[in-house]
């Protein structure tokens, strides 16, 4: 039997990360107002960036620094190094596709000494907070960042598809994978009734010990 050929795309907040880096900065820096307006992003009565814009306004601060210094305090997820070293050892690309921003992803991964392709929404600090989705899909206009159609522009032919994530901005893309490894309860239960073959997990050895005990 000839092994297989996996591509993994993975979500970042919640899944690489312990706990939701934007969640973190919203409920750390933004004033009354912004469960409300996340409560109408997962309705989908808002777009990613239109919450974005909306939550900003409500931030009591817009310095890099405030920023930095909050993100000292996120942790990467349990296995998740063995699982890149272990992806790279047998050349199974590995994509973060990211609803997020790439101001914290950058800082993270380059204070862990990991190199990963990643793509995410832009964060602008001046001169107002801000956000750009350069990969923002031409005929949906529902998340800043289209996972669902990276994911297919990026794998290879032949390559079993992975997508692993936890919430919302993972439905989409999910729909695109062979398997999938969820985080959260409500993230499995919707790919289960999608039909897709679904795998929960706690941590990255978790999906280690999935992927391995299939090889030859």
């Amino acid at each position: 039997m000839a092994a297989v050929s996996y591509a993994f795309f993975v979500d970042f907040d919640g899944t690489i990360t312990t706990s939701d880096v934007c969640y973190e900065l919203v409920a750390t820096f933004a004033g009354e107002g912004w469960r409300e307006i996340n409560t109408r992003w997962e309705r989908k009565e808002l777009s990613t960036l239109e919450c974005a814009r909306a939550t900003f306004k409500l931030f009591r601060t817009k310095s890099p620094e405030d920023f930095a210094q909050l993100c000292e305090r996120i942790t990467l997820e349990e296995g998740f190094r063995e699982f890149v070293a272990y992806c790279r050892e047998k050349d199974f690309p590995v994509v973060i596709l990211s609803d997020g921003y790439d101001y914290y992803i950058e800082r993270l991964l380059k204070r862990e000494g990991l190199e990963l392709p990643y793509y995410a929404n832009k964060l602008l600090f001046s001169p107002e907070l801000d956000v750009e989705a350069p990969y923002q899909s031409d005929s949906c206009s529902s998340c800043g960042v289209c996972k669902l159609e990276l994911l297919k522009k990026l794998h290879q032919p032949g390559q079993r598809i992975v997508y692993i994530g936890d919430s919302h901005s993972d439905f989409c893309p999910a729909q695109g994978a062979d398997l999938v490894f969820a985080k959260t309860k409500l993230f499995q239960q919707y790919c289960l009734d999608a039909g897709k073959e679904t795998r929960f997990f706690n941590n990255f050895f978790d999906i280690l010990r999935e992927i391995t005990c299939h090889e030859d």
